[in-house]
């Protein structure tokens, strides 16, 4: 047993993810030469593409630009930021704008000093002993210094323990390709694919992967925070993305929901639409795997949290999938149950594991909570407005034809943006009134580390617009005379419970 768990976590190892991330186009740059930085399976020296001008003492002076890594023998030279000059004729003032030291590096009898790095820009002509984390408040050339405040306001960099190292992408492709599986499991996509499925699409099937969606997310996100299993280090991992750095990576979460969106889509839609399944089927793979392997492309899960993510979306999606429905009748008809849906919702995330360390896998757990519960109670409100007669009169009423798909097109462009403005108004008023209240900044960015302060600003924030999808852009529509024929009948699929 003991050989068997060694084997499964050598699935973990952080140079899994750098080789499939080398097998992408996605390499490091190590050798150098002529003061620039090497592709380690070409020849060619990469280009630098950040601040060249400043590695360069103006040419209208000297035009003596030299190698700083060519011999001096028996002399004394002084390099300033990649230019050679003598050491009678060095003016010791500050270049290119640094402050608090001078950025030099001595060169006598073929031998180099250490540099001076202040606040400084890093030249491109560095040394392969140099210390990429020793610089401060500088710039690694084809590197990247990840930004720890994001826009839920992270920690400060400090707390940031890993590097990039100078990196180039080969394959604008496969950069593209896997950014957009990444964007499959953020939060724009589910904004697009959740209002879509209600106003355009199918509200039945949109509001059953919406419960298991919260379901799956729920159990990926606290189980994050139990097992407390790091990101892949870097290097070797080269990490592409900032927006989940701080949290922690066993399951990858955004596999989980690579693996149960595809399929429960299609399980709920076969038999009721029309469709070659062969072809669907594919298309659900195809869908699994660019989501699943864009976290390794990107640098953010090992090949076992990867693995481990879909092995666990398979078994929710076959243990709560046999009582999805009737979950689905109860949330949607029971008299009780906007009280006992906003209960449940408040208390599993007051319930939600205590972060060792902050990161946005709390808030994020608030935020689809908040969407699920938004988009349940707005339903129940409407079943509670219309009847039989209404909905079918609102079938006969309905534009057909090309006027349909100008009315389709116009409610999701137009209920987008509604919804997305609403979003970030509420986000901001719900923090500033909440941080206030308590005697915090409202905008300083750590504030939202708090939980009296995170939990209303996402709960909030996120519950009012998804209600309004639910409830409130229905209506408008109705009212404008652009709705979905179906929407009505589709919300009342269970009122023949509890007496409705």
């Amino acid at each position: 047993m003991s050989e068997l768990w060694r084997r499964i976590v050598a699935f973990s190892d952080p140079q899994l993810t750098a080789d499939f991330q080398y097998i992408c186009g996605v390499q490091p740059l190590k050798s150098k030469q002529n003061g620039t930085l090497t592709s380690p399976d070409s020849g060619h020296s990469a280009t630098t593409r950040d601040h060249t001008a400043e590695c360069q003492q103006s040419r209208d002076q000297q035009k003596l630009v030299a190698d700083a890594h060519n011999q001096i023998q028996n002399g004394n030279a002084v390099y300033q930021n990649g230019s050679a000059t003598s050491v009678d004729s060095v003016s010791w003032k500050k270049l290119n704008g640094l402050k608090n030291g001078l950025n030099h590096r001595i060169v006598q009898n073929g031998s180099v000093t250490v540099d001076d790095l202040q606040n400084g820009k890093a030249c491109q002509c560095r040394h392969e002993d140099d210390d990429l984390t020793s610089r401060t408040n500088g710039f690694i050339h084809n590197g990247s210094i990840p930004k720890a405040v994001n826009e839920e306001g992270s920690a400060s960099q400090k707390d940031l323990k890993h590097r990039n190292p100078p990196h180039v992408i080969k394959s604008k492709f496969l950069y593209y390709t896997f950014c957009f599986g990444a964007s499959l499991g953020n939060e724009i996509f589910y904004v697009l694919f959740f209002s879509f499925g209600l106003w355009n699409f199918d509200c039945v099937i949109s509001r059953k992967i919406s419960l298991i969606w919260c379901l799956i997310m729920y159990i990926g996100q606290a189980a994050k925070d139990l097992i407390c299993w790091p990101r892949p280090s870097s290097p070797p991992a080269i990490r592409l993305e900032g927006r989940y750095e701080l949290e922690f990576g066993m399951p990858s979460t955004h596999a989980m929901v690579g693996v149960a969106i595809p399929f429960s889509m299609l399980y709920y839609t076969y038999g009721v639409y029309e469709y070659n399944l062969p072809l669907a089927l594919v298309f659900a793979v195809i869908w699994c795997v660019v989501v699943s392997f864009s976290r390794l492309y990107l640098g953010m899960h090992s090949v076992l949290d990867i693995g481990v993510g879909i092995v666990g979306a398979i078994v929710i999606l076959f243990c709560c999938i046999p009582i999805i429905d009737m979950l689905d009748c109860v949330l949607l008809v029971h008299p009780w149950s906007v009280p006992g849906l906003n209960l449940v919702g408040v208390g599993l995330c007051l319930a939600y594991p205590k972060l060792k360390i902050w990161s946005t896998a709390r808030g994020d757990t608030t935020q689809v909570m908040a969407v699920f519960s938004g988009i349940y109670q707005g339903l129940w409100y409407m079943t509670r407005r219309i009847t039989p007669e209404m909905a079918s009169a609102t079938i006969a009423s309905a534009p057909t034809g090309g006027s349909a798909v100008l009315a389709a097109v116009g409610r999701q462009v137009f209920g987008v943006v509604i919804l997305l403005v609403l979003l970030e108004s509420l986000k901001k008023a719900v923090i500033y009134v909440s941080a206030t209240l308590q005697g915090m900044d409202p905008k300083d960015p750590t504030c939202k580390q708090h939980l009296s302060v995170e939990l209303p600003y996402k709960y909030i924030g996120y519950y009012i617009p998804s209600f309004c999808a639910a409830y409130v852009m229905p209506v408008c529509y109705e009212y404008f005379g652009c709705h979905r024929g179906n929407f009505l009948r589709e919300v009342l699929t269970h009122s023949h419970h509890f007496g409705l």
